[in-house]
């Protein structure tokens, strides 16, 4: 049965629906939310067309291996596909499960930005300050002169100049191995800078590293005890979090492709731009709250939506996009405004999107490096729109 929740229920707290029906093929499985997680919501009619096109489409991709991981669809509140395809850990032959946990790679940014924008909020910084001055002396011993006018909102929106650490020659060598945050500064404090701070976008995970710099600097704590305090804590997403180590036990195992296991990653090294850990359901939380305004007030959540630079003419990270905002990829889909991010690190893919106004969330999470998480997700928005009561367009 396929449960509808009401968006007043996102205003307190109960923001997932309880189940999905059950999925024919071996190949891809769904499970209904755990009793403890589930509030308490009336059945209402249930879209079974539209749910069972997405359920045939994720089985035709599991049978062709070109879809490993899991996938949640939640349109005002009603799940209509929430399943789980291939293998956690194919060496145990543990399967994945729509609450099993991954890494999300760069959907992590759309948390630190939060962050920064609620500390914002709080006067411990501001969005235009420099950034040199939290950095020093902890973090660098002195500031590059050609650092001096990047500020806080420029390393946010990939405006700073710096180069992406993930672009360094020993980037994946190091991966595994654990680090601090000063270390990972050091590897590109001194690089040249890609362009003049301010004057062009060029993604940077370099930038990000630097704001879980500013977020440990202005609180004097780690970088996962704020993202606890700031959002995990207050909107209960149980299952996400950050760990200078390894997810808790039983997340996923990356692969390269198939058959293929990545090289463990170590937290350290992915830090505030790509080390968040967490399941489908959390990152639907996620996304709800903003509509919810739980995760912070209209204003904040509003500029965090608002486009803060233009993206290159194929479009930023050459998805379709039209600019970048706090964390979030710009764009529309079928008229519609579309709020998204792709995430890809050694032995995963994600992608998380979010259509506000018509309240629809699609996520799907990969432990396989090479599926096409965004190609995925946006043809289920697409279903999930094209079968969508008009909304308003704005």
């Amino acid at each position: 049965m396929v449960w509808h929740l009401a968006m007043a229920a996102a205003l307190t707290g109960g923001v997932m629906p309880v189940a999905t029906p059950a999925v024919a093929a071996s190949a891809v499985a769904s499970h209904p939310t755990p009793k403890s997680a589930r509030p308490v919501a009336s059945p209402a009619r249930p879209d079974t067309r539209t749910a069972e096109a997405m359920r045939a489409y994720l089985r035709d991709l599991a049978a062709r291996k070109k879809f490993t991981g899991t996938a949640l669809v939640v349109r005002r509140g009603e799940v209509l596909v929430r399943t789980a395809a291939g293998a956690a850990d194919e060496a145990r032959r543990i399967p994945n499960r729509p609450d099993t946990v991954f890494r999300i790679a760069s959907v992590t940014k759309q948390f630190t930005s939060m962050i920064v924008l609620k500390l914002r909020d709080q006067g411990l910084l501001g969005l235009d300050d420099r950034v040199c001055p939290y950095l020093v002396p902890e973090y660098i011993s002195a500031c590059p002169t050609a650092w001096r006018p990047i500020t806080i909102r420029e390393i946010l929106t990939h405006t700073s100049g710096i180069p992406d650490i993930q672009g360094l020659p020993d980037f994946y060598r190091k991966l595994s191995l654990p680090t601090t945050t000063r270390q990972l500064i050091q590897r590109f404090v001194n690089l040249p800078l890609d362009f003049k701070p301010g004057t062009s976008w060029e993604y940077s995970n370099s930038g990000y590293v630097l704001a879980g710099a500013v977020i440990q600097a202005v609180t004097r704590r780690p970088y996962g005890a704020v993202l606890e305090r700031e959002i995990t804590g207050p909107l209960h997403l149980q299952h996400t979090g950050y760990s200078r180590g390894n997810p808790p036990p039983g997340y996923a195992k990356g692969y390269l492709t198939l058959g293929q296991p990545a090289a463990p990653i170590n937290g350290s090294q992915a830090f505030s731009a790509t080390g968040i850990y967490a399941t489908v359901d959390d990152i639907a939380r996620w996304d709800r709250s903003f509509g919810a305004y739980r995760v912070a007030p209209p204003a904040t959540v509003r500029e965090a939506f608002t486009p803060q630079a233009r993206c290159p003419a194929d479009g930023c990270l050459n998805l379709p996009s039209s600019a970048y905002a706090f964390g979030w990829l710009v764009d529309r889909l079928q008229g519609h405004r579309l709020r998204y991010h792709p995430g890809l690190l050694q032995g995963y893919a994600a992608s998380n999107m979010y259509l506000p106004d018509d309240d629809i969330v699609v996520v799907v999470l990969s432990n396989v490096q090479d599926t096409d998480t965004n190609g995925i997700a946006r043809h289920l928005a697409t279903l999930a729109l094209q079968s969508s009561s008009p909304k308003r367009r704005s």
